[in-house]
């Protein structure tokens, strides 16, 4: 069987989820021919585009517009950090893609996710022993135990990013595409968490038919591809 084409878009950015380097993208990354990726984890992305601003607002978004990328992809932290990154206007993407990512992560009334319970004995753990931490928590969820983690990448502040943020109302009002992947038995971000928000048209909700929180791995073409069609070409996981 021939291997699939590789896409070509201008510039993506990506950015991983917690524990994860930036290089758990790879398997998407390879099928992508774009005049310039920029890959981070979570960590580096909340301290580079979150962080105290330096310049003068003005300078500062002027010189971003001219570097940062067209597109950009999250995974489950990492969307929501592109979420609160859009919405304190750090980045101003042509295309927003939320892989396994949730405006809101914990539980709240009327909200699916996860308990505050299951987080806060997750940040203890953390806060104790974040390489053990991390590790129990792949074996947990089923998720890669390669590429290693970090101590940085296994630091209870991207837990706490995860703890605090409430991005629904900034997702219902975005006026820039978005498309939102999602899988069956997510234990982590709720499948039908889109229902429970007045959404826009111009966000596109996508469904993996594979489940588990790195379903995404398993369709690294199809999002590929997706970086590059139009929102009106509904697209299905291969």
């Amino acid at each position: 069987m021939a291997s699939a084409p590789s896409v070509k878009v201008a510039s993506v950015g990506v950015v991983g989820g917690w524990s994860f380097p930036a290089t758990v993208f790879d398997p998407l990354l390879c099928h992508l021919v774009a005049d310039e990726v920029e890959a981070f984890d979570w960590f580096t992305f909340s301290t580079d585009w979150l962080g105290p601003e330096r310049r003068e607002p003005e300078r500062q978004e002027s010189a971003r517009s001219l570097s940062a990328p067209a597109v950009w992809v999250g995974w489950s932290l990492g969307g929501s950090l592109l979420l609160e990154a859009e919405r304190r206007g750090r980045i101003r993407p042509a295309r927003l893609v939320l892989i396994q990512a949730t405006p809101r992560f914990l539980a709240a009334d009327g909200w699916p996710g996860v308990s505050r319970g299951d987080w806060l004995a997750l940040r203890r753990a953390a806060a104790r022993q974040p390489l053990s931490a991390a590790a129990a928590f792949r074996r947990r969820f089923d998720l890669p135990s390669e590429p290693a983690s970090s101590v940085r990448l296994a630091a209870t502040d991207g837990l706490d990013w995860l703890g605090r943020l409430d991005l629904r109302d900034q997702l219902v009002a975005i006026d820039l595409p978005v498309d939102i992947w999602l899988a069956p038995g997510d234990p982590l971000v709720p499948v039908d968490w889109p229902q429970h928000l007045d959404l826009p048209a111009h966000v596109r909700v996508h469904r993996f038919e594979q489940g588990g929180h790195a379903a995404w791995l398993k369709h690294p073409v199809s999002l590929a591809q997706s970086l590059i069609h139009p929102l009106t070409d509904a697209r299905s996981a291969d």
